[in-house]
């Protein structure tokens, strides 16, 4: 199995996304681990066609297989021990390139539709996440991000664990001003680090 990943899912080069990565991969060291990070604002994702040639061809390829990072993160992800993902909400959902990579996932979710033994016997593993809202109000500010990060890691054998959901958070010294909030995200990575990698 290969190293635990964290994803930081922000636009933004820094802010809160890129502070809870930090926090995380902190609580991962101090439990004497290690992780590799993905900044997807830096990774080329290119768009799923929606040609669906993974679903006809019983080899599952993707048309677009070498000509960007997907397919290589995908595969990291399917061996990984578990994975974290720091997110804002943008209009009540997830950022773009997120989605992007998301729906890319279709090659994924194909194979594992046709029983790919390299897909569909994947030991189930936790997946974690925080997300940031600017917005303090709104019911169903958390529900769309929350049901589509579900079912997109569960074509990965990836379970959702709840996610750690933060109101009223859009500055950069917003996590400064709620240490709570920073020692919560740090102790999830040391826990995750010892229940499922150490």
């Amino acid at each position: 199995m290969s190293n635990p990943i964290v994803f930081q899912c922000s636009h933004r080069a820094q802010g809160n996304s890129n502070n809870a990565m930090n926090l995380f991969l902190e609580g991962v060291r101090e439990a004497g681990g290690e992780a590799d990070t993905v900044l997807l604002r830096k990774v080329e994702i290119k768009p799923c066609r929606a040609c669906r040639v993974c679903e006809k061809d019983p080899a599952s390829p993707c048309a677009l297989q070498g000509k960007d990072y997907a397919l290589d993160l995908f595969e990291n992800m399917l061996n990984a021990p578990f994975v974290f993902f720091a997110a804002p909400i943008y209009f009540y959902h997830l950022p773009s390139r997120l989605k992007t990579f998301i729906d890319r996932s279709q090659w994924v979710y194909a194979r594992k539709m046709k029983n790919d033994p390299e897909v569909a016997e994947r030991p189930v593993r936790p997946a974690y996440m925080t997300l940031f809202a600017g917005r303090s109000e709104g019911d169903k500010l958390f529900e769309g991000a929350r049901l589509t990060m579900k079912y997109f890691l569960q074509s990965f054998n990836l379970e959702l664990q709840d996610p750690m959901e933060f109101r009223g958070f859009e500055k950069i010294a917003d996590m400064e001003r709620h240490p709570e909030a920073a020692e919560r995200i740090r102790a999830l990575g040391k826990q995750a680090w010892q229940t499922h990698a150490g």
